[in-house]
């Protein structure tokens, strides 16, 4: 079976941005928000490195990830052309397509507070026509026809996920692989200085834009595990304090999205999207906690805690789109691990809580050791923070240190903070600009 695709020669490509020019002209985009980008290899243009480009929009997958994690389903696939299109009106602005994209091609708009992306100029190609980027190509580098369904792509640099993208690239020719560049007016540059002097792509997650869903994060994780504590041993709790820091964590999760006012629609995707799951099992956890706090009936209160583990693993999942630079499978700062953490300190179970912050800090100590290993960056103060955290933490509950249980519990918070924070610091998602950085550069 044949499909539509781009067709990228890469020996013909000389970066010249006609392509992004012609994108730009046929879909109005405003500066700073191409659909189309031209990303190069050897940007600076060193000696003894290959030159090249790789243009890239959205390919039009098979298995779209943007399709098939976007909470609001705002993407569908046209049948006739196989295009993936974006339906703009649909958009809560979560960006959670733009995780989901090895290709970086959905982009968020900050004006529009939604996520638009190239639409495959399927009025052009229903007709016969080709995409107004592969007609603008002056030097037939770029250009649009069908290839064989399933066929992999295999060019270096490329991010290939297995997802099948429409798209077929023609590899260099082994003599442009290496091109000779004459640069007399400056020394050589030597090979390990090419780490530190190449352009680093810049992180799609980074904390400052994501700073609410670390107290959310970590709220969810605290009333789950204070929930638990309540049903399963009948520990203290204020229905109004309890149920107003619930609100609280809606109200943080919902300054992620672009249109808050659409945010009703971020549960209709339960089938595929994590994300949404995520959001309408803590949905789910707040309403039955509310009515088991007023009545305390026992049954309510397990349905409740069922609901809570659903959100405490939905909210881990939604990050495995996510990679982390140690590359474990296992965070310490991982939800569900802290959920258990917060029900083992109230409910006093002093063999379970000592487990859960030996276990905790071995997944610190290992983070830490594979970052020296592979000489990463780490911040001396911030670890030593996190490990005091921790061992004065199992120190005092070994000691049966309790007269001070409230600031043990503010010191055991501070840790798990500090341990978010490090974690939102800590992964990144793949996309092109980065896939060529780890490839020819690191």
């Amino acid at each position: 079976m044949k499909k539509n695709a781009f067709l990228l020669d890469l020996n013909k490509c000389v970066g010249c941005m006609a392509c992004v020019a012609g994108c730009v002209i046929q879909n109005g985009t405003t500066s700073g928000m191409n659909w189309r980008v031209v990303n190069s290899y050897n940007k600076r243009k060193y000696p003894d490195l290959p030159v090249f480009h790789l243009s890239l929009a959205c390919n039009h997958c098979e298995e779209s990830p943007c399709l098939t994690n976007c909470p609001a389903l705002a993407y569908t696939r046209d049948t006739k052309t196989g295009a993936v299109i974006h339906h703009a009106e649909h958009c809560i602005g979560c960006k959670y397509c733009t995780w989901a994209c090895p290709f970086d091609a959905p982009k968020y708009n900050r004006e529009t507070h939604i996520v638009e992306k190239c639409n495959f100029c399927m009025d052009r190609i229903s007709i016969g026509g080709k995409p107004a980027c592969a007609v603008a190509c002056p030097v037939g580098a770029l250009d649009f026809g069908q290839i064989e369904s399933g066929m992999e792509v295999t060019v270096s640099g490329f991010v290939n996920r297995g997802i099948r993208p429409g798209i077929q690239l023609v590899p260099l020719r082994q003599e442009h692989q290496q091109p000779v560049i004459w640069n007399d007016e400056e020394d050589p540059i030597q090979s390990g200085a090419l780490n530190e002097i190449s352009p680093k792509p810049v992180s799609k997650i980074r904390l400052e834009k994501e700073w609410s869903l670390v107290p959310f994060t970590l709220i969810v994780s605290i009333l789950v595990g204070w929930l638990a504590s309540v049903v399963t041993n009948g520990t203290t709790v204020s229905s109004g304090i309890f149920l107003g820091i619930g609100i609280i964590a809606v109200l943080l999760s919902s300054m992620h999205l672009g249109k808050k006012n659409r945010a009703w629609r971020a549960i209709i995707n339960l089938r595929h999207s994590w994300l949404s799951r995520e959001i309408f099992s803590y949905s789910l956890f707040l309403g039955i906690s509310a009515i088991y706090l007023f009545n305390k009936q026992p049954a309510i209160g397990y349905a409740s805690l069922l609901a809570g583990a659903a959100s405490l693993v939905s909210i881990d999942m939604v990050y495995k789109l996510t990679e982390r630079k140690e590359k474990y499978t296992l965070h310490s700062s991982m939800v569900w691990i802290t959920g258990l953490l917060i029900w083992s300190f109230l409910s006093g179970s002093t063999l379970l809580l000592i487990c859960i912050v030996i276990f905790k800090f071995g997944l610190y100590i290992a983070r830490k050791i594979q970052f020296f290993r592979l000489k990463l960056r780490t911040h001396f103060f911030v670890s030593f923070l996190r490990l005091c955290c921790l061992m004065f933490l199992i120190l005092c509950v070994l000691i049966g240190f309790q007269a001070n249980s409230l600031f043990l519990f503010f010191v055991m918070l501070l840790g798990e903070v500090v341990d978010r924070l490090e974690f939102y610091n800590e992964i990144d998602v793949v996309t092109p600009e980065r896939e060529i950085y780890t490839t020819h550069f690191h």
